[in-house]
């Protein structure tokens, strides 16, 4: 089958890409880094259906409920991983005595671009949709499904290298790489990565005030090098005067769990987008396109129009004929008119049982949950695979640094970062609006929880 680029226009229509189209750069006005270049197979990439949906697609979900801000793209953080893998390339080819080659180099810039092309609408709340309905579904494996599709279709790149491109997304690329590229598999899908790297420093400049790096965390990549470790190939070794950036890290991504992704109120707009949701599968609902058609809930296994499903879906069910949609249209127009659920108690344990009870004695579904996990600062930083040098004796030569080594070389600089404990809790919202309705079950479930904390004492 010939590959041929493709182009999505604004009213739908897939084209083929002219070949003067094809060697162009693509060149990004960026929120965060500016104006900055892509190749032009890159450029052939974000003009496909698969790719243009990420416009669609907000990388919070709906905390733009909550932080009216939050607003900035899955589109513009993939375009902005795709450029710190290209930065990161730099720096490594500026000490390695077997630089990476132009086609690595592509594999490479192709895996982080489209490394977040299976995400559904709303984030990650689409993969808990899905599991509700019996399905352990991760966006990661539509990313590769898409990606696939994707590939097929260009010029210029082999069944090799969309192999590796695919096994690069996913993570478990390790196998199709030599000893001394090992290093490769770290920079898409790792614990120190551009998709991290990325999304912590959009999400800071998209919504103010949730964290403030000391610094932007790409330096991380300036002094970058990779390194042989007997047993694993090669690695990529951060210097060891950036370990307090690299612990930053883990802390903004505590801090932003806390402060913004799981925040109380944006658990609660995730609530009620789920049970819109509900009710479209409820009420028959089913996506279409191109005389195509499939349920909610299993549209992840059909690329075809999982390929065009993004946030709009809210607004297609807000002016959908479709009988049955009523409770679902009420709640969007909740949403956007900012009347969320509202929090009544919380509780340590699992109120499962107790919120049936409630809601049947009552004959509808008043009282919903939603559970709030954070792993502390530390916990998060503890899982972390990284490797750290320092500079060694003659030439250009470095050493393998320790993490306790480097933690205790920069001890001073990282208590001074905000940490915070392990959160586990379950909250819990009226999805009423009557305000009796909202007064009688706080008031329930505040007795019930004075009554647990009695009895446990």
């Amino acid at each position: 089958m010939e590959r041929v680029g493709i182009r999505c226009c604004s009213i739908g229509v897939i084209i083929p890409l002219s070949k003067a189209d094809d060697a162009d750069e693509l060149t990004v006005h960026d929120a965060v880094y500016g104006t900055f270049r892509l190749p032009a197979y890159v450029r052939t990439v974000v003009q496909t259906a698969e790719f243009m949906r990420l416009k669609h697609l907000k990388q919070l979900g709906v905390s733009n409920a909550v932080f009216e801000a939050a607003v900035h793209t899955r589109y513009d953080h993939c375009l902005g991983a795709c450029y710190l893998a290209g930065c990161l390339l730099d720096e490594v080819n500026k000490m390695l005595d077997k630089p990476v080659t132009e086609d690595e180099r592509k594999c490479v810039m192709l895996a982080a671009v489209m490394h977040d092309l299976g995400h559904g609408p709303f984030s990650h709340l689409w993969e808990k949709f899905v599991e509700e309905y019996g399905v352990h579904w991760r966006h990661e494996r539509s990313s590769v499904d898409l990606a696939q599709r994707v590939l097929d279709r260009m010029e210029g790149v082999s069944e090799k290298q969309i192999n590796l491109i695919c096994a690069l997304i996913r993570g478990d690329a390790s196998q199709l790489l030599p000893a001394d590229r090992q290093f490769m598999t770290q920079i898409v899908a790792s614990d120190v990565d551009v998709d991290r790297c990325d999304y912590l420093q959009r999400d800071a400049h998209g919504v103010p005030g949730i964290i403030q790096p000391s610094q932007p965390f790409r330096r991380l990549f300036e002094r970058v090098r990779v390194v042989s470790v007997q047993g694993k190939g090669s690695e990529l070794a951060y210097h060891w005067e950036d370990y307090p950036l690299v612990y930053e890290m883990a802390c903004a991504r505590q801090t932003f769990h806390r402060r913004c992704y799981q925040h109380p109120k944006v658990l609660g707009a995730e609530l009620m987008m789920l049970d819109v949701m509900h009710e479209a599968e409820r009420a028959g609902f089913r996506f279409a396109r191109d005389g195509k058609s499939e349920q909610l809930s299993k549209i992840h296994g059909n690329p075809e129009l999982f390929k065009y499903l993004n946030d709009d879906i809210s607004a297609e069910l807000a002016s959908s004929s479709l009988p049955g949609l009523e409770r679902a249209k009420a709640i969007i127009g909740r949403m956007q008119s900012k009347d969320l659920y509202a929090e009544i108690a919380r509780f340590p344990v699992d109120m499962t049982k107790e919120i049936k009870h409630y809601n049947c004695q009552r004959g509808e579904s008043i009282v919903t949950q939603a559970v709030r996990y954070i792993k502390s600062s530390n916990q998060w930083f503890a899982s972390f695979n990284v490797t750290f040098y320092k500079p060694g004796t003659g030439g250009d030569g470095i050493e393998i640094v320790s993490l306790e080594e480097a933690r205790n070389l920069n001890n001073r600089a990282v208590t001074t970062f905000e940490t915070a404990d392990e959160i586990r809790e379950y909250i819990l919202y009226c999805t009423s609006t009557d305000p009796d309705g909202q007064s009688e079950a706080k008031q329930h479930f505040t007795n019930l929880r004075n009554e647990t904390t009695t009895a446990g004492s």
